[in-house]
């Protein structure tokens, strides 16, 4: 039995997909994972936006909404506010086990 040409192409083209299973089985694993994230974090902006919007109508002062569309950018200047804020450190702390300590609780959360 003598096998054709197109039938060794179709045999070539099966043993290609096999080498990328891995590389599929990664992208279907971090799919989810990404889109997890993705909506925790968009579920706080949203829930920080709407936390302003409602404590400035019930105090009756001037809200967020100056900061880009909607307020939608005071969130993020908070963020980056905390992200470049000056660390409090004791003087009798261990520098390395306080930093250790503040990796773990940020990671703890992802």
């Amino acid at each position: 039995m003598i096998i054709e040409t197109r039938e060794i192409q179709i045999i070539n083209s099966f043993s290609r997909l096999e080498s990328l299973k891995k590389v599929y089985g990664i992208v279907w694993m971090l799919g989810p994972i990404l889109t997890l994230v993705l909506g925790i974090i968009l579920g706080v902006l949203v829930i920080v936006w709407l936390e302003r919007e409602i404590s400035t109508g019930i105090q009756q002062r001037i809200g967020p909404e100056y900061a880009g569309p909607l307020g939608i950018l005071q969130a993020l200047a908070d963020g980056t506010k905390l992200l470049f804020k000056d660390n409090l450190l004791p003087s009798r702390a261990d520098t390395h086990l306080f930093g250790i300590g503040l990796s773990i609780a940020v990671l703890s959360i992802f």
